[in-house]
């Protein structure tokens, strides 16, 4: 099976397991409390497992401490986004061609709809993916993601069978909110500023407009859109 019908058969069976699991969680006398703790790992590792993708792996922004750079590895692959090589190579190949034929996820061409169901085009040709390789922990992950993925999700089920819906419903909204970054981060066929709730949820990716100026830099808080990841999470917690 091609590699993004595999990935729209993901996005559609959490889709299904969170319609069916959460109104399931709640019927079976589920907690609020422990329902606001799920949420909330689950925006942690959602949150983590992007910053470790986009800006440690794609962009090289920061180098990582030790208790962060596990803490992101374990998150990669806990908020099931997805192989790190296949993700950043279909990332560097969106920044040298936007909004163009060649973009992977260009919405002028594919919509929301289609980009939500991962429909992305393949990248057809090279690009250097050195800031990955040189990472043996990241290539193993990668290489056996979804025999760790599996490893992690059992972990999930012993702590409690309900996490596991309830990560899948945080890889859901998770992905709703990538997707909507990807889309309406374009919306004027160049790379555009997301301001509001999108730019919190995505933890200040919302200067969509400075990150293509400027891929490499950490801070992109620009105009009163605060970067919440570059300037507050990541020096604090993350980096070196």
């Amino acid at each position: 099976m091609d590699y993004k019908y595999r990935v729209m058969f993901k996005v559609l069976a959490m889709l299904m397991v969170t319609l069916i699991g959460i109104p399931a969680y709640f019927y079976y006398g589920g907690s609020i409390g422990m329902a606001i703790v799920f949420t909330l790992y689950g925006l942690v590792t959602n949150a983590l497992g992007q910053i470790a993708y986009h800006r440690w792996l794609a962009h090289s922004q920061f180098k990582p401490n030790t208790i962060g750079r596990y803490a992101m590895i374990f998150s990669t692959i806990a908020c099931g986004n997805g192989n790190h090589i296949h993700n950043v190579y279909a990332h560097l190949n969106h920044h040298k061609h936007y909004d163009t034929e060649k973009d992977t996820h260009n919405p002028k061409d594919l919509g929301f709809f289609k980009m939500w169901l991962g429909l992305y085009k393949t990248p057809t040709e090279y690009f250097s993916l050195r800031n990955v390789l040189k990472h043996r922990d990241v290539v193993f992950a990668s290489n056996h993601y979804w025999k760790l993925y599996f490893v992690i999700s059992v972990f999930h089920f012993i702590i409690s069978p309900w996490l596991v819906v309830w990560q899948a419903f945080n890889f859901t909204h998770m992905w709703i909110g990538l997707n909507w970054l990807n889309y309406d981060g374009h919306r004027d066929g160049k790379p555009s500023k997301i301001t509001g709730f999108i730019n919190l949820w995505m933890i200040g990716e919302g200067n969509h407009d400075v990150h293509h100026r400027k891929s490499s830099q950490l801070d992109m808080t620009e105009n009163g859109n605060i970067d919440w990841g570059g300037r507050y999470i990541i020096p604090k917690l993350l980096a070196e």
